[in-house]
This record gives C-alpha cells, structure tokens and sequence, in this order.
C-alpha cells in the first residue's frame, strides 16, 4: 500500500485531526470540508473500468461507474446515513495514518486494476494507493476491503493493506456497496 500525504503543515494536521474526531461524533457535528473518497480505475483499452464514490461529511454521496466491457455507465447521488459517516469518523485515526510508511516505490504495471482513498480536510489530504483484483482471494486468504459496483467486484487482499487500516477500510466498503445497492 503506497501512502501519500500532502499540503502538511501542523494547523493542517490539527485541522484534519479535529474534522475527522468530530466526524465521529456524527454528521451534524462534522466540519463541511471533510470528504473521503474511493477511486478504483484500471483494465486494457476497450475493458477499462472507472469507479469513484465521494463521501462529504455533509450532503449527498456522488458515485460514478463506467466499466467498457459490461457496457455499464452509471452516476448517482446518494444520502448516506448519519450513523455510516460517524462510524467512519470513528475508524479514521489521522495518526495513524501519517505513520504508514510512504511505500514510494510501488508500481502498478499498465493495465492494472488500482484503488485508492482520500481523506480530504481543508488544505490537508492522505491518499492510500493499492492493487486491486477482480475475484476473491483463494480459501483462507481474508479481504480487507470488496467493493461490488457492478458483476466485477474490486477486492482489496488483507495482505496488501495494514492490519490498522483494515477496520476503516471494512466500513467503507459496506456504506460504498449500500449506496450502490450490493449489500
């Protein structure tokens, strides 16, 4: 997993971390700059794939998917539940999340499936990139994170994403695939 921070300064990172606790106290206490967003893009021309879902902390969700093979283009907004944004909040440890390691040298070769996600509050934003696969890890192996936009669903292995990561990861998923109407 490749971590990217960017536009840090200390009021940014108190700034994030405040936006982010108070997000887990529940929407009506969130700051309105607090947005996650889930991205996964990838495939060979004539199958790429296109996925986005962006969470504020106030309003409507937008998703949009595009998947050439399946035919499928799609875009939406969604109301996302006060109690699926609050425990979001909750998973959310800023802290933890400044200290992954950057992991720059991770590459994706062309045509790979990548997903990522950004917490985004005022000036600050910490994006977690990812290889991504279209079918289920083999038996025993544990998903940290499966999105089902579609026929093809986005898994995240559990061994690609640290164990601290997993919780919040796990909870997008499922307010992701509520809003796309899979769970």
């Amino acid at each position: 997993m490749r971590v990217i921070i960017e536009s840090f300064t200390r009021p940014d990172i108190a700034r994030m971390k405040t936006a982010v606790a108070r997000l887990a106290d529940g929407p009506a206490e969130a700051a309105d700059d607090v947005t996650i967003e889930l991205y996964a893009f990838g495939g060979c021309p004539g199958q790429r794939v296109e996925f986005r879902a962006s969470i504020p902390s106030r309003g409507e969700a937008e998703v949009s998917h595009a998947d050439e093979l399946q035919g499928i283009d799609e875009r939406f907004s969604a109301a996302v539940r006060p109690e699926e944004l609050a425990a979001l909040g909750r998973h959310l440890d800023v802290e933890n999340l400044m200290d992954l390691p950057p992991n720059a040298d991770e590459r994706y070769v062309p045509g790979s499936l990548v997903g990522s996600v950004t917490i985004t509050a005022g000036n600050a934003r910490i994006t977690l990139r990812f290889p991504l696969e279209d079918e289920d890890p083999p038996e025993g192996e544990e998903t940290a994170m499966r999105i089902d936009p579609g026929p093809i669903p986005f898994v995240l292995r559990a061994s690609m994403a640290p164990p601290s990561v997993r919780p919040a990861l796990a909870q997008l998923a499922a307010v992701v695939n509520r809003l796309t109407g899979r769970s």
